[in-house]
């Protein structure tokens, strides 16, 4: 009789875990793919940034660091869009195409480094990005005495051209 309760006992445990971890199993969400570019291939984009001061490299980042030695970067999440150190002033500077926009949701990330010698003072860099002359996304992100005006910009783009922003 022993011997049967403790068969029992283990045949419940087991059986519990196992259809403990199947069930979790079909509950996981499917492994991420590769965005497709539905819809946006055979259109162009213009990114356009203004800042209010000249990006110059960060002194203080570490010898060999790329993230630090730009004054200015934009990325996607698949990859960098532009990296620059001239950039003047109250200009606008227009960078096309612009590749890695996906159908559906999508990140602009920006930093820039204001020069140390405006250490004081508040800076700011206005991004657009633009269709045709049309404008899908205008925003401009800030740094506040003289820190790096770093941010995300998310936006969703539709199949014809349409944008809504998420904040």
């Amino acid at each position: 009789m022993r011997f049967t309760l403790t068969a029992l006992a283990w045949l419940l445990m087991f059986g519990g875990l196992s259809l403990y971890i199947h069930q979790r199993d079909r509950q996981k969400p499917p492994p991420l793919q590769a965005p497709v570019q539905q819809g946006l291939a055979a259109r162009e984009f213009t990114l356009e940034l203004t800042a209010t001061f000249s990006p110059e490299a960060d002194p203080f980042a570490l010898q060999g660091d790329e993230a630090g030695a730009a004054p200015l970067v934009v990325r996607t999440a698949a990859q960098e869009l532009y990296r620059t150190e001239n950039l003047e002033p109250g200009v606008a500077l227009q960078v096309t195409p612009v590749h890695g926009l996906v159908k559906g949701r999508n990140e602009l990330y920006v930093e820039a480094q204001p020069p140390v010698s405006e250490a004081g003072r508040d800076h700011a860099v206005r991004v657009r990005l633009l269709q045709d002359n049309l404008v899908l996304v205008d925003q401009t992100l800030w740094g506040q005495g003289g820190s790096s005006v770093a941010g995300t910009i998310p936006f969703t783009l539709e199949a014809h051209g349409e944008e809504s922003h998420e904040h």
